[in-house]
């Protein structure tokens, strides 16, 4: 009995180290998910413009005296341009504030309706979120087919 029970504990180990291993890779790779999805936003963005600007200049037609917009680049960058808050400090602030479960979609209609100069996309606003949740910083709740999100409240 005594091996058994050694055998136990010793798969019961290597269970729990490999789940802790594969917990930790899969918050690993929604974050490298995260900023790639990013990285994708901004480069349709840029397409998009280029496109506009190909098109005006096939026209003959002249393009205004006003810079274009364009979005900040997020290779290599964690810090917002020119003091512009980021996607998840809009969607933290915003979950602060509304107090109740909100779905993603939710979220990113009143901060598309806030921030009328941002592109803020569904997808993008889902991935910040489940990624706040893997960090711990704020509650899934799965209601039928619908999920919704909290902050969590910090330990006093």
């Amino acid at each position: 009995m005594s091996g058994e029970t050694e055998l136990t504990s010793a798969y019961s180990s290597k269970v729990a180290g490999d789940l802790e291993r594969n917990v930790e890779e899969r918050e690993r790779i929604r974050g490298e998910v995260a900023r790639l999805t990013a990285e994708l936003e901004a480069l349709n963005h840029d397409h998009a413009v280029l496109l506009n600007l190909q098109k005006a200049l096939e026209s003959g037609a002249s393009t205004p005296d006003r810079e274009v917009p364009r979005q900040k680049s997020v290779k290599g960058s964690k810090s917002p341009g020119a003091g512009r808050p980021t996607l998840v400090e809009l969607i933290r602030g915003y979950l602060a504030a509304s107090g109740a479960p909100c779905s993603a979609r939710e979220v990113t209609t009143a901060l598309s309706a806030q921030h009328r100069d941002r592109h803020i996309q569904t997808t993008v606003v889902r991935t910040s979120l489940e990624s706040l949740v893997a960090k711990g910083e704020a509650h899934r709740n799965k209601q039928g087919s619908s999920v919704f999100y909290t902050l969590t409240t910090p330990a006093k």
